[in-house]
């Protein structure tokens, strides 16, 4: 196996496509030069059950690849893929963090993707003007495969959203430790990235933090041909006094329940739900609500079928009655109650 070290390292770069905190593991120096060198560590670092972050030179020319085949060649051995792909173009190093799983950060990803999904849904619902409906139809998950910024590439984030083939404008990372969400936005493939790392919940905080995370169309594909109403307000016209209504709105109580629902199936036994953090599936609404009309309506067939079934035997039974009268065999609706009744 290769030689490994701590000493020496070049500093690695401030990475709008990963979540840079006191919980990340320090960085170890790899030297390595053949995929199996790094297969050896990757797997060593996994089976130890430790966090680590790799850095090595890896040439330009053949970096492009690189991601794919370590992936290519995990899933042949039974391993997760990496997660954390970093490169830097200028000096030429890769940055792979080695993190665990766990429910905890699996749920919270989903949870807050489903989020935002279910909201573009709603939106692509109601939404009358075709720019926007079609604006809304372009948004893919994941954005796309590389996020690519300021001469560096960077692995596709927990949580992308843009349009295919195209730079996602909305990534959001969950970081595993702490109750960070951050949220990486650009006006386009060009711009630089811009990290906003947020906390919204904290136990050991008497008083939650109070906010909210305002969602524009823009934010998922762009600002051209996007209607001015539906884009993010700039810095100048933000110092101007315009706003406009974002349009998802995620707020921390929202964020907060996300996380105390991900930290509960994370350990059940530990931590609790409460009330409302279960929100909705607006699927299962819908299909729950379809079902219940299918059974009204079947209600409702039932109900006209007896109606026209009794009005069928009315004429029938008012003869037989008549007929009984006229014998003898039946007297007045006093003495008969239920069978007059029954006209």
């Amino acid at each position: 196996m290769a030689s490994q070290t701590t000493s020496d390292l070049p500093a690695r770069p401030a990475s709008p496509a990963s979540s840079e905190d006191e919980h990340h593991a320090e960085l170890v120096w790899l030297e390595v030069s053949m995929i199996d060198e790094i297969l050896d560590y990757i797997v060593s670092s996994r089976q130890s059950d430790t966090e680590s972050i790799f850095g090595f030179h890896w040439q330009a020319s053949q970096v492009d690849n690189l991601s794919e085949q370590l992936d290519a060649r995990l899933v042949v051995l039974n391993q997760p893929k990496i997660r954390r792909f970093e490169y830097d173009y200028k000096s030429e190093t890769v940055y792979l963090d080695i993190i665990g799983e766990s429910v905890l950060h699996y749920k919270v990803q989903i949870g807050l993707r489903d989020y935002i999904k279910n909201h573009i849904a709603k939106l692509l619902a109601i939404a009358n003007d075709p720019t926007i409906r079609d604006s809304l139809r372009s948004i893919d998950e994941p954005g796309t495969a590389n996020i690519k910024s300021d001469g560096k590439i960077f692995k596709q984030a927990d949580v992308s959203f843009g349009q295919a083939g195209t730079l996602p404008s909305l990534v959001c990372e969950v970081s595993k430790a702490c109750q960070y969400i951050n949220c990486s936005d650009a006006d386009g493939p060009s711009s630089d990235w811009v990290q906003h790392s947020e906390l919204f919940y904290d136990d050991g905080l008497d008083q939650q933090p109070v906010g909210q995370v305002d969602l524009y169309l823009s934010d998922f594909v762009g600002l051209a041909g996007v209607p001015t109403a539906c884009c993010r307000p700039s810095s100048a016209e933000l110092a101007a006094g315009v706003s406009r209504t974002p349009q998802i709105i995620l707020m921390y109580e929202r964020l907060a329940a996300i996380f105390r629902v991900a930290r509960h199936m994370h350990s059940p036994t530990e931590f609790a739900t409460e009330i409302g953090d279960e929100e909705q599936n607006p699927y299962e609404v819908a299909e729950r609500r379809v079902a219940e009309a299918r059974n009204e309506e079947r209600n409702e067939t039932e109900r006209r079928v007896a109606e026209a079934r009794n009005e069928t035997e009315r004429p029938r039974k008012a003869a037989e009655i008549e007929r009984c009268v006229a014998e003898g065999r039946l007297g007045p609706p006093s003495s008969a109650p239920e069978m007059w009744r029954s006209l």
